[in-house]
């Protein structure tokens, strides 16, 4: 129906060009004059796409017999491109054609409709997505039967819709030992699923979940006659991570005595998307802490996962914790996790002090947990690697110590956002709350924290509560996909029944990341005090830690 664009003239090749679209209906000429189409050129090529889109998009508002009469040069700087409108249509009446009827009734349009001409292919164009929503992703839709009635343009809607298509297969290339129970769940989550672009994106924002590959170019499709397949393209990338260091030193008994952390995270290393995590560190003979860890998704190719856990945890000479938990869980998607468990600890009073805030107890908790994880899929997602880390978990359970029972009640949330005010500027918040409720405490089932991970400022876990929460704040200023300097502000409440003191916890400071060949390398400087207390300089504590990916 638009008609073909055929101007011959001669340009001088290197000089700016200057158009002028002339035309005597004024109503054409105050169109022209509202589009402002572009005038100066610097190719005759594009001056001739200038000239074409013009007119296009007048035939689109009914002038469609619109053509150029002769487009001239009038010297080597100026084209003259005289323009015939023709007779204007304001209206269009489409019918649907007979084949339109193997399409479901819902995706039919009732017709005859009569619209403004100008409207006519942003209501097919429409329809043509609401087919490919629905499962038409090659439908096409053309006007046949054409011809004009008075200032009406009448034709036939014509659709040719192919087979409604369902996603039959996902084929993973690039990864051969891509774990099977991934594929599964990809299957179960997409496969015989509606095939549209949404469906699409869906997976392959789901893939870009999966911390161990990366997706090396968008999902492709083969159609054929009778099937549907997905092509998504990916490659192992390196996801774990080693943070540690080791030192010696003699006890007052003048035994060696090892100090120091080891941090190392493994990701996918069995080709089973599993993660396995091993933490230690020992600060002399003050505190030890032992804590390991296994988390599989998709155990036995469905959506349950397991995780266990051990934690280890010595306060110099005065008592030693030993908790172990279990967890069988539901993968509602990769990022989304629910797990229902069980949560044993057993405290040992070294001394056998016995005393009303010191003994030895077990507890014994039935746990439920929800923990929410989004990937950061912006430029400094190596800096950054989550966006949103949400974990909810709530315990009901009792304690016995000296043949005493206590019902117990505990919970303890995380909860991570990074909110990005533009590309280079971000505002980090983390909410860190913890409870237990009981009718008596023990200072060894106290909760504790403090440290690089929670209120910054204070010495790692040298405060302890059975209440808490803390919102952790960084303004970060991103200096390049590698380099990022930060504020630090953390404030926290907290209460203490063992001792009967609550306050408030303030923690400010500064510091950076830097990602090399060695890894990400993290440097706060922080101050912390306890209610309303004067910041002193000389309590500040540097903390740095280097993550090592490998």
């Amino acid at each position: 129906m638009l008609l073909c664009l055929g101007c011959s003239f001669f340009l001088c090749q290197g000089q700016k060009q200057y158009l002028e679209i002339t035309t005597a209906e004024k109503k054409v000429q105050t169109l022209l004059e509202q589009w402002n189409y572009q005038k100066q050129h610097d190719s005759p090529q594009k001056l001739q796409d200038e000239l074409a889109r013009v007119l296009l998009q007048l035939q689109k508002t009914g002038y469609i017999e619109a053509h150029y009469e002769s487009p001239t040069a009038v010297n080597d700087t100026l084209v003259k491109a005289p323009l015939k409108a023709g007779r204007f249509i304001p209206w269009i009446q489409l019918q649907a054609s007979s084949g339109m009827t193997s399409l479901p009734e819902s995706l039919r349009p009732k017709t005859p409709v009569t619209l403004p001409f100008s409207e006519w292919d942003q209501w097919v164009g429409l329809w043509v997505k609401k087919w490919e929503r629905n499962g038409y992703p090659l439908a096409t839709a053309q006007l046949t039967q054409i011809h004009i009635v008075q200032d009406t343009l009448k034709a036939t809607l014509t659709v040719q819709s192919g087979q409604p298509r369902k996603v039959n297969a996902i084929v993973v290339n690039g990864y051969e030992k891509f774990p099977t129970s991934h594929k599964k769940e990809l299957e179960r989550l997409f496969r015989n699923q509606t095939f549209n672009q949404e469906n699409l994106e869906k997976l392959h924002k789901t893939i870009g979940q999966f911390r161990f590959v990366r997706a090396t170019k968008y999902p492709e499709i083969l159609f054929t006659t009778d099937s549907t397949k997905v092509f998504v393209y990916l490659e192992k990338v390196r996801a774990n991570t080693f943070d540690g260091f080791l030192g010696f030193a003699n006890s007052d008994g003048q035994q060696l005595v090892f100090n120091g952390y080891l941090d190392v995270s493994l990701t996918n290393v069995l080709n089973n998307g599993e993660r396995m995590n091993l933490y230690w560190k020992s600060n002399g003979e003050e505190q030890r802490t032992f804590n390991v860890l296994f988390d599989q998704p998709y155990i036995f190719k469905s959506p349950l996962a397991l995780k266990a856990q051990l934690n280890i945890f010595r306060q110099d000479s005065t008592f030693q914790n030993t908790q172990t938990n279990i967890d069988i869980g539901y993968c509602l998607n990769y990022a989304s996790r629910v797990y229902l468990g069980y949560q044993a600890m057993e405290s040992s009073d070294i001394n056998n002090a016995n005393t009303a805030l010191l003994r030895d107890f077990k507890n014994r908790f039935l746990t439920a947990q929800w923990l929410w994880t989004v990937r950061n899929t912006e430029e400094d997602a190596l800096l950054f690697p989550d966006k949103t880390l949400l974990s909810l978990k709530l315990g009901w359970g009792s304690r016995t110590a000296l043949e005493q029972k206590n019902s117990q009640f505990q919970g303890q949330l995380n909860l991570h956002h990074q909110i990005y005010l533009n590309k280079r500027n971000s505002i980090a918040l983390r909410n860190q709350t913890f409870v237990l409720q009981s009718s008596s405490y023990l200072t060894n089932e106290l909760f504790r924290f403090g440290g690089i991970n929670s209120v910054r400022g204070f010495n790692e876990n040298t405060l302890q509560a059975n209440f808490m929460t803390a919102l952790l704040s960084e303004y970060r200023y991103t200096l390049s996909n590698t380099l990022y300097l930060h504020s630090v502000l953390d404030y926290g409440y907290f209460q203490d029944q063992t001792t009967k003191v609550n306050g408030n916890l303030l923690g400010i400071g500064f510091g950076f990341g830097l990602l090399n060949k060695n890894g990400l390398l993290n440097f706060v400087y922080a101050n912390g005090t306890t209610n309303d207390q004067a910041i002193k300089l000389n309590n500040s504590i540097v903390q740095i830690s280097l993550k090592t990916i490998f």
